[in-house]
């Protein structure tokens, strides 16, 4: 197949179908226009070959037969030990053989699986033999990087741009101290909001609080407006991973109390109070009482541009560039 024709891709084990993913076909199609200089053209199909596979990390559960650990274990007693470039010796998630070219995205808190990948797009800080390129999830779906994008939580767009300026956010026009938005309880996130309720209410949207389709969980961004917090934390303190809760709920106009680890420094902390950054629980939630208390400390934070610099994609594209020369249009 000539360089004339259209690249074809297919998307494997997303969280939902990708002709239902808005944001992901959108993005992801565009990427690899940019990347091939070709139209990119998805096949829906499971079947057959297509140029680029691109699976998530939604996979089903990589369980090996018992014929396959009995080959490791039979391998690993060898002088050589286990060869790891062959795909049956991976106890991770493993490429399907449907593509030339074998892509695995993850924007959630689980690290690239080792394998037959020829390249990882994900939040890891690591090379992993210069196959991993850095794209965090909140720059496919709360900016506008690639493509204008409605943020799916949120329920309106929010720029790099818009992040980028100083913000008016009026202390007095808001009333009550904390809310969240929450689909899993994750133990630790549980403790930070009972630590915080010491202080004020703080009251519970989503799943965890079997209210998700209320009127006031479902416009997270008008419901905010009353309160002076509104709790980010990530599922992970992972290096790198960044997901849409932090630029989310700093475009409500709230402080953002996050939990998080931004290593590239695109994030102005100064925007947000983030628990990573206090020795203890304790101390994070004194500072939180302290803000909430101090109009004049509240509006220091409160005002403040969320992004230190403006991402680009022209690693990730440059690095894919090199990785799928073979579908590389010059």
């Amino acid at each position: 197949m000539g360089k004339d024709n259209p690249v074809s891709i297919r998307f494997l084990n997303w969280a939902v179908p990708i002709k239902d993913d808005d944001i992901g076909r959108l993005f992801f199609t565009k990427l690899f226009e940019k990347v091939t200089n070709r139209e990119v053209v998805i096949n829906y199909n499971e079947n057959g070959k297509v140029d680029i596979q691109v699976e998530s990390v939604y996979g089903a559960p990589n369980t090996p037969k018992i014929s396959e650990r009995l080959r490791r274990f039979s391998q690993s007693a060898l002088p050589g030990g286990i060869k790891f470039d062959n795909r049956n010796m991976s106890a991770n998630q493993q490429p399907n053989k449907g593509g030339k070219f074998n892509i695995f995205f993850t924007g959630e808190n689980t690290r690239p699986p080792q394998g037959t990948w020829d390249a990882y797009l994900s939040f890891d800080q690591h090379s992993y033999g210069g196959r991993n390129i850095y794209l965090p999830l909140w720059w496919l779906t709360s900016s506008d990087i690639l493509i204008p994008t409605i943020s799916p939580y949120l329920g309106r767009p929010i720029t790099l741009d818009e992040m980028l300026k100083p913000r008016n956010s009026n202390y007095n026009e808001r009333k009550k101290f904390c809310v969240a938005f929450i689909g899993k309880a994750w133990p630790f996130r549980m403790h930070a909001l009972e630590a915080l309720s010491k202080i004020g209410d703080v009251d519970v949207f989503g799943g965890i609080a079997r209210n998700a389709n209320s009127p006031k969980a479902k416009s997270k961004f008008e419901t905010a407006q009353n309160y002076k917090f509104i709790f980010a934390f990530e599922n992970d303190l992972f290096p790198g991973y960044v997901t849409e809760k932090a630029p989310e709920a700093w475009a409500t106009g709230a402080i953002p109390l996050y939990w998080g680890s931004d290593p590239q420094g695109y994030l102005n902390q100064k925007s947000l109070i983030n628990l990573a950054d206090f020795k203890s629980m304790e101390a994070f939630v004194g500072h939180v009482s302290e803000v909430n208390e101090n109009q004049v400390l509240w509006e220091s934070y409160a005002t403040q541009p969320f992004l230190l610099k403006k991402p680009n994609l022209d690693v990730v594209i440059q690095t894919l560039r090199q990785i799928l020369k073979p579908l590389v249009s010059e």
